[in-house]
């Protein structure tokens, strides 16, 4: 389905499509290569660390911080007029609170 920039996705699809990250690095494996520096790949094995699980982890890390970006310019406008509402006419039973 395609969408314009200024269309929003449903809630619905948004948790479906941040959920799916999950299973981004599950499934069937590609072989790639990678280039990364040789004193990072001498660290990384004399610490044992498997450099193609810690690719897969920062690439979905990654992933993640951009369509958490992407999700919050869509909606800092809706957020900043929620706020601006809050603080001109407070919040529902403001006045019964005792914190």
């Amino acid at each position: 389905m395609s969408r314009s920039a200024s269309e929003k996705p449903s809630a619905e699809e948004a948790r479906g499509a941040y959920a799916a990250h999950a299973l981004l690095s599950e499934g069937h494996k590609k072989k790639m290569s990678l280039s990364i520096s040789e004193p990072l790949a001498e660290a990384a094995r004399q610490l044992d660390i498997n450099l193609s699980r810690a690719a897969e982890a920062g690439i979905l890390q990654e992933i993640k911080r951009r369509c958490d970006d992407a999700w919050l310019a869509r909606n800092r406008a809706a957020i900043a007029a929620y706020n601006e509402r809050i603080d001109r006419e407070g919040v529902f039973g403001e006045e019964h609170r005792s914190f």
